[in-house]
């Protein structure tokens, strides 16, 4: 009676090791697909260039920045539509972990810049308060997306007063 016990509780393991096996490996193949149709360009979606039109001159300036790819004291130009995240398709791209895909963007409009968080999950932050709706930029701001801090500069000349 007991040996029976036994090979039944053994044949039990031997089924939810299966199983695990099984759903770890469907997982692991989902990740790869999902990644290899994040990393595809549609053919009349090009890769977009740095410097992009509309705008009033405004910059944002990086402050600090965790992320290797950003140097302190560099400028990012925007334009009518500027698009922040580790996505390939953003005008200003991220390589840290922090950033979402497509984490935010600054529209111009109504000779207004405006910032959106685009559902990010480590959040946009404006002066340090998460941004949960499009809100208007004013001179000086700092806009924070992970370990990235840029200063919103409309002006030139507080670009040079403020080093």
């Amino acid at each position: 009676m007991l040996s029976i016990g036994i090979t039944i509780l053994r044949s039990l393991f031997l089924i939810l090791l299966y199983l695990f096996i099984f759903r770890l490996t469907v997982s692991m193949i989902d990740q790869l697909r999902q990644s290899a149709r994040e990393n595809e360009h549609p053919k009349d979606d090009p890769v977009l260039k740095p410097v992009f039109p509309g705008g009033d001159g405004a910059v944002l300036q990086v402050i600090t920045s965790g992320d290797e790819e950003m140097i302190p004291g560099e400028t990012y130009l925007l334009g009518d539509v500027t698009r922040l995240g580790r996505g390939r398709g953003n005008h200003i791209v991220f390589s840290g972990n922090y950033a979402s895909q497509d984490h935010a963007r600054i529209l111009y409009k109504q000779g207004q810049y405006w910032l959106e968080d685009l559902g990010s999950l480590n959040n946009t932050y404006l002066n340090e308060m998460p941004v949960t709706k499009q809100t208007v930029l004013a001179n000086g701001d700092r806009i924070r997306i992970g370990e990235v801090i840029f200063r919103f500069v409309r002006w030139a000349y507080e670009m040079e007063s403020n080093n």
